[in-house]
């Protein structure tokens, strides 16, 4: 009998609630205020995303605008919209009429939730023209795509509950809008740097930091990063939810005539209660494990070479995180990035099987644990504010220490692999040494930075760097991979130590270009294979390819967009993004990477195919222009001057050994003993490159100074190419695929390619006219020697109809 009445009263409620939602959905088709509401939330959004962002100028294809400008919009314009919720006025009494029929109160407020939120999520439905453009101008990831709309779902529907609640608490429009507005503002205050900024020195940094978890921007930001997760879900679940209860509470209490002491009292402490509640579950919630990631490239999920990590680390390895949890005026971005970080290592140490654990530090200011962390090469970070914080850890087991200095936010698509780098420190009996050779680097740069090297900076973050000067004759000892850049000279002694060390088994990274931007002195130089061994050219011939310097390499279905002396954009075939169409898809170095720019490179020809993988190819539309002469032309020449000539070309490749030794017998005072003919089992690959600039800054990654800091984004995947060759030389693969599987970057590719097709019609356009001012010009020579005479004026009619004729076309 029990039973039947709750079915019963379930069924009613249910019936009530989809009675209310079809009378509030039929009022709010029927009100003009419903879609002047929608027009000003879709034009205000609009010219947030298109004029005052500037959309089309940030060259990414993602709704990351849309998502910053959202939860500001609907702050205002959300409230407006549940404002006459709840309304009694002598105009209009449906309200009480509303309250005398046979539906409970919970279901009339769930049936007027219902339908504004259904109002506002079709209002969130017409930005999908946006969404359109996105796919149209580029290549988005569908993934973060859909969590971006999933998160602003979500939001909507919290930001209604909570107005309708605000709604709930005044009979007046404008008091239920500005109740609105004032509680959604102070829920976004919470996610905001300003609001840590003024409450500092007056509320504990943890408490601070703990209160970002309330405000409903911090989570629009978490999910819309493509990782749905049930911490995310619940807080929008719990706080609609709760602001429902509340607003059935506040409608049942009014219906019920004024309020007495005591039901005030059971009303403020069943708020209480409430919002308790959040209070003790939102946190908890974050706890929950389980995760879905809907990035195209996983970048939440922990990738197969991180599990290979763990496996080989030694038992009773620690992890030290060292951050600033109690220092108030981080900024949001970087408590939220903290965050990741301390979820991350949690979640390697449930994987480990106990080989890891993780120790957290705050190293406060003046304190043993901030020496603690200095001693540990940890970073202090300056802010704006004049403050200091801490974000980075160390790697420990026995006396090994490895550490990262800072866990910077601007790397943090490449966290997973910052970590197992360091992890995997800790796996190797030593580090493995990289030698450097050339003339572009001097033998500081293996302590300082230098501009324009940032990838020496990478290196120099997992591997023992040696620079070699460069007109050494012999290696040192106990190199694993030795890299030769731009070696256009090289003594004969050094030339036979780098054909030794091959091999031993070292491996061998070469890089040569016809011509070289970043150094045009080099230029004057370049390497010519031979059968007499005078470069390192000679030696990768006999080795099994080809260096073939003598002409540039242009891709006119590669071509990059560029600017000339006059500020004119073209499409520069020399200068190539080459993408995942162009890259070897069996060989780990380039597997899993997605766009590589190359700079007017040379070609490679592989002379033993069998032993050998094109790593990096251009398309059957390249072609190329020889090296002489290549410098005294502008960009808009180099480009008219291109023709393809329907020839695939090898831009780099990587040799598989066994090696024959380049010298057939060892040079005249080389000990005969110590001389290796053949590399035998143990060899390592040889890679070869036909372009050098690939590597500096200005092509591989963008630096741009705000304020007083720098940001850096990288271009492409050209910093992961060299990283991947420098592992796989070295015999390391486990942490390649963990680097090269985030693409970072989703440019406006259909811009560049509608540039390129108009780039490419001028220039048939421009051809054709000059082939017809040839031809003019050729006929005005011929009359005027003709008619002996060069002035126009006395020249036929038919010439000068010619001529007019000409005039008009121009």
């Amino acid at each position: 009998m029990a039973g039947e009445r709750g079915i019963s009263v379930t069924g009613n409620t249910l019936a009530g609630t989809g009675a209310v939602f079809r009378h509030e959905l039929r009022l709010l088709l029927y009100q003009p205020l419903s879609y002047l509401f929608q027009i000003g939330f879709l034009a205000v959004l609009a010219a947030s995303v298109f004029l005052i962002a500037d959309f089309y100028a940030t060259d990414e294809a993602s709704i990351r605008l849309l998502l910053v400008f959202l939860p500001w919009v609907a702050l205002i314009l959300v409230p407006a919209l549940a404002m006459r919720a709840w309304i009694e006025d002598h105009s209009d009494r449906s309200m009480e009429l509303t309250l005398t029929l046979p539906v409970s109160v919970g279901a009339v407020v769930l049936g007027k939730f219902l339908a504004g939120y259904l109002v506002l999520i079709v209002t969130l439905l017409f930005t999908l023209p946006l969404v359109a453009t996105v796919y149209y101008l580029g290549e988005p990831d569908s993934g973060v795509l859909f969590a971006g709309y999933l998160a602003s779902a979500l939001l909507l529907g919290t930001y209604y509950a909570i107005s309708l609640f605000a709604a709930a608490l005044s009979r007046e429009q404008v008091g239920a809008f500005v109740i609105g507005i004032a509680l959604l503002f102070v829920l976004l205050l919470l996610g905001w740097d300003v609001f840590g900024r003024v409450l500092r020195g007056q509320v504990p940094a943890s408490i601070i930091e703990a209160l970002t978890a309330y405000s409903p921007n911090t989570w629009l930001i978490h999910i819309s990063r493509g990782v749905v997760d049930f911490a995310g879900v619940f807080y929008f679940a719990a706080v609609s939810a709760a602001s429902l209860i509340g607003a059935k509470l506040v409608i049942g209490a009014r219906s019920r005539g004024p309020l007495s002491p005591a039901r005030t009292a059971r009303g403020a402490a069943v708020a209480l209660l409430i919002v308790s509640l959040l209070a003790v579950l939102v946190p908890a919630a974050q706890r929950v494990p389980g995760v879905l990631d809907l990035t195209a490239e996983k970048e939440f999920t922990l990738h197969d070479g991180m599990f290979r990590v763990l496996e080989r680390l030694p038992a009773d390895t620690q992890v030290t995180l060292y951050w600033s949890a109690s220092e108030p005026s981080v900024p949001a971005a970087i408590k939220s990035h903290a965050t990741r970080v301390s979820e991350l290592l949690k979640t390697l140490v449930g994987r480990s099987d106990g080989r890891l654990s993780l120790r957290t530090v705050d190293p406060e200011p003046d304190t043993d644990e901030e020496l603690q962390a200095i001693a540990h090469g940890v970073r202090k970070i300056p802010m704006s504010s004049g403050d200091n914080f801490y974000l980075g850890m160390t790697f420990q087991h026995g006396g090994r220490v490895g550490n990262i200095p800072y866990l910077d936010i601007r790397r943090d698509r490449l966290l997973e692999y910052d970590i197992a780098v360091g992890l995997n420190g800790l796996t190797r009996t030593r580090t493995p040494k990289i030698g450097v050779l050339s003339p572009l680097i001097p033998s500081a740069a293996a302590i300082g930075e230098r501009a324009g090297m940032s990838f020496m900076a990478e290196l120099k973050r997992a591997y023992d760097i040696a620079v070699i000067p460069y007109f050494k004759e012999v290696l040192p000892d106990g190199l694993d991979v030795l890299v030769l850049i731009d070696t256009t000279i090289l003594r004969g002694e050094m030339l036979y130590a780098i054909d030794q060390f091959v091999m031993k088994g070292g491996g061998l990274v070469v890089m040569m270009d016809p011509y070289l931007r970043f150094n045009r002195a080099s230029n004057a130089v370049n390497p010519q294979p031979s059968d007499e061994i005078n470069d390192i050219s000679d030696i990768l011939q006999k080795y099994g390819v080809r260096y073939l310097g003598e002409a540039i390499v242009g891709d006119a279905q590669r071509a990059s967009v560029v600017a000339d002396p006059q500020q004119a954009r073209l499409s520069f075939p020399f200068w190539m993004r080459i993408p995942t169409d162009g890259l070897s898809p069996s060989h780990p170095a380039t597997a899993d990477l997605n766009e590589v720019f190359m700079v007017e490179p040379g070609a490679l020809k592989l002379l033993a195919p069998e032993r050998a993988t094109a790593l990096v190819t251009t398309t059957e539309n390249s072609g190329t222009l020889p090296r002489k002469g290549f410098a005294d032309k502008t960009p808009r020449e180099l480009a008219f001057a291109f023709k393809p000539d329907k020839i695939r070309r090898v831009i780099a490749a990587a040799l598989r050994g066994p090696f024959e030794s380049a010298y057939a017998a060892p040079p005249d005072g080389v000990d005969a003993g110590r001389y290796i003919q053949r590399s035998g089992d143990a060899w390592a690959p040889v890679f070869v490159i036909a372009d050098v600039d690939w590597l500096f800054d200005p092509f591989s990654l963008q630096r741009t100074t705000v304020g007083d800091k720098v940001l850096v984004r990288p271009l492409n995947d050209n910093l992961a190419f060299l990283l991947n060759i420098i592992e796989y030389a070295g015999g390391d693969e486990a942490l390649i695929a963990i680097r090269s599987r985030g693409r970072l970057h989703r440019p406006f590719s259909r811009v560049a390619d509608l540039f390129k097709a108009a780039e490419l019609k001028f220039k048939e356009e421009e051809a054709a006219l000059t082939r017809r001012v040839a031809e003019i010009e050729g006929r005005i020579a011929a009359y005027a020697e003709t008619a002996g005479s060069a002035n126009i004026d006395q020249m036929p009619s038919r010439i000068k109809e010619d001529l007019k004729k000409f005039r008009m076309e121009l």
